[in-house]
This record gives C-alpha cells, structure tokens and sequence, in this order.
C-alpha cells in the first residue's frame, strides 16, 4: 500500500493544485479560532499542513508515506520547524496520541479508504483524542461519484477501484458515524480544484465538534425580534446567519432573526431590542409593533410594569436553557449592516421565501426561533 501512495504523491507533484491550499482547508479556517494544534490525518504533500501552520498552529502532519513532508519541512525556517512535526501513521491501526491533545483534526480525502470496522474504529479514535470542544474536519468521496459504477463490489459503498479499496460516503452514512459530535456542516457540495475546473461539486464536506459538558444554573432570558418591511407591495423580514463557532457551535450557519440576552439588570425589554437591533443591525428600532404595556407602579420606591410580546419560546433540549420574548419590530429606513462578528450575511428576504425554508428545511434555521415563525406566519396569513 505504501508504493501506491510513493506513485500517486510522485503523480501529484506534477500538478499546480498541490502549491496552493485545497478549498476544503480554506472553508475549515473559517471555523477555527486563533492558534491551536491541528492533527492533519493523509497529508499527501502537505500543502494544507503549510497552510495552517502559515495561519498561526501548530501542525502534525501525517501520512503513511511521510516523505514528502519530510523533505517540505526540511526546506522551513528554523522557527517555523520548530511549530510543525511529522509522524508516519497507518490508519487501519489506533492513532498514537493521547486524549484530549488536539484542537482540530483535518483530513482532506483519506478517511474513506477502509472497511467498516476500520472506518468506525477512526472515527472513535479521532473522539478519543480531540479536546472538549475541539473540531473535527473532513471532505470524503461519495455515493454520487460516478467512478463507483466501475469498482469490484467488497460491502456496501465499499468498492475495489483499479486496485485501491474506496469508501463512498453518503451524509446518512456520515451522520451515523459522526453522531457523537454536534454539527456544523454537512453537505455533498464539496470540491477539488480538479473538480472545480469540470463544474463538480459532490464531495461529503463534515465539520463538527466535539461536545462540551455545560452545568447551566438557570434558564436563560432573552429578547429577539422579527423585523418586517414592505418593499415594493412585498412583505420582507430580515434575516443574519447565526456565527458563534465557539460559544455556540450547535446552531452557528443557521438563519436567525436578532436576538439578545437579557442580562443587563433592570433594563427593560423595549431597551434591549433597540440595542440588539443596533449591535447586531447597525439599524435603529422605529416601533414594536402590537405594543401592550402597562403603566408603570412605583408603591414602594420600587417599579415594575407589565406587557405583552408578540410570542414566548423555550428551548426544552440541547444548545442552552433559552427563555425569552419575540417581538414584530419596525426599523428606520435604511440598509442593515454587520455591526458584530457573531453573525454574518445579513440582509431582507421575502417573507413567503422564509416560509419555505420552514417548511422544508426547518433544520437550516434556529430552533429556539422557529416556534416564532409559526406564529408569524399565521398571524400574516402566509
């Protein structure tokens, strides 16, 4: 096995790609944090090892023929040596590390080359040495390549392909043997350069995490609010993707509206949206739409008021014990902005468009806030 990885790393030096980091590892960057120690699982000729290591990690790169890596390391500074280390693995055999000593495994296009057992055994052993809270990263072949018609048949989507044994991953497949860590990406949208210049995108991409225990005290309260417009005779809400890879790695990708927690002592709820909406939209709130409140009683050198919000929401499992209020929200005219590095890719949507992704694809939302839209959309009768 050895002499047929020598001939396709002597293939690949061939071919500009292999100077520049994959797509895959461009993607993954996204998701780390600063610094760190990455566990690179087939290296190949390390181009994605020198990547992260350029970023700030420290790397341990590995293969089954580590030769080329040797001779790319020998070639690095004396300080840039001294961040980067390189290990001969096999990985049909248990990873030699110890628990809990990485940040973030990645393998770009090497774990799908093994048996069932094998493949299963890998996935427990990248759990066992992965830091609570640690990523684990991957681009795999899949079922929908179309090389898989040609190979000898040795179990399912296990297939013998001009003399080399390839796994063809399915994201049912990748879910069940992941299922220890909380997701942040899974698709079969995936590419290679060499996929890229044909138009092919049908690699299983996976980046999740590893669990952290959470000892929650108390329930959690918030505020959030649905901001609708009228464009052009079109109902329109505003919609951000929800990025907090490390305080709450469960639901970072998914559509959100703004939202807060309510964690300032005293302030009222009116005070909260307007400033989450301003943090979060660079937007300033108009008007609460149905606003009910009542006046407030100061009896005793003390005051509390009561009111209605459009909606309440719980989250009864998973992510964090959140309880809180939605509100309808108006804001001034004008185009929001990112003003914080918790979310991205902020803009109006057509209100029918939202509710076919609750329809469909109720998983590419928030949880906490699909309750919300239930009620919306009923109460704008869409």
């Amino acid at each position: 096995m050895t002499s047929t990885w020598k001939e396709l790393h002597d293939y690949y030096k061939g071919q500009d790609w292999t100077l520049k980091p994959s797509i895959f590892a461009e993607t993954v960057k996204e998701y780390l944090t600063n610094g760190g120690k990455i566990l690179e699982l087939g290296s190949g000729l390390g181009q994605d090892s020198l990547f992260f290591l350029n970023h700030g990690f420290e790397v341990v790169s590995t293969d089954i023929d580590p030769s080329p890596l040797e001779e790319i390391v020998s070639k690095l500074t004396e300080e840039k040596k001294t961040q980067i280390s390189v290990k001969k693995i096999d990985l049909n055999n248990c990873l030699p590390f110890e628990d809990n000593s990485f940040d973030c495994v990645y393998a770009h296009l090497s774990l799908h080359y093994f048996n069932i057992e094998i493949t299963t055994q890998i996935f427990r052993e990248i759990e066992r040495i992965l830091k609570p809270g640690a990523l684990i990263t991957f681009l795999s072949n899949s079922i929908h390549d179309p090389e898989i018609k040609e190979g000898m048949f040795l179990e399912k989507n296990f297939y013998n392909i001009r003399g080399v044994s390839k796994r063809y991953f399915s994201v049912e497949f990748t879910r069940k043997v992941t299922k220890n860590f909380e997701v942040h990406l899974l698709d079969d949208l995936g590419q290679t350069y060499k996929d890229e210049a044909k138009g092919v995108k049908n690699l299983i991409r996976f980046i999740g995490r590893k669990p952290v225990e959470r000892n929650f005290g108390a329930a959690l309260p918030f505020v959030a609010g649905i901001i609708e417009r009228t464009h052009d005779g079109v109902l329109e809400v505003l919609i951000q993707t929800r990025w907090k890879p490390s305080s709450d790695p469960v639901y970072t990708g998914t559509l959100e509206f703004p939202a807060g927690s309510l964690d300032r002592p005293y302030e009222t709820v009116y005070e909260a949206m307007a400033r989450e909406i301003d943090e979060e939209c660079g937007l300033r709130l108009k008007k609460i739409k149905h606003e009910d409140k009542t006046e407030i009683y100061e009896p005793n050198f003390d005051a509390a008021f009561g009111f209605k919000s459009f909606c309440c929401t719980q989250q009864l499992k998973g992510g964090k014990p959140w309880i809180g209020f939605i509100f309808i929200c108006e804001v001034e005219d004008a185009e929001p902005k990112l003003e914080s590095d918790e979310s991205r890719d902020i803009g109006w949507m057509k209100a029918k468009e939202m509710k076919e992704i609750f329809l469909t694809s109720p998983e590419k939302i928030f949880t906490l806030e699909l309750p919300a839209w239930e009620y919306y959309f009923k109460e704008r009768n869409i």
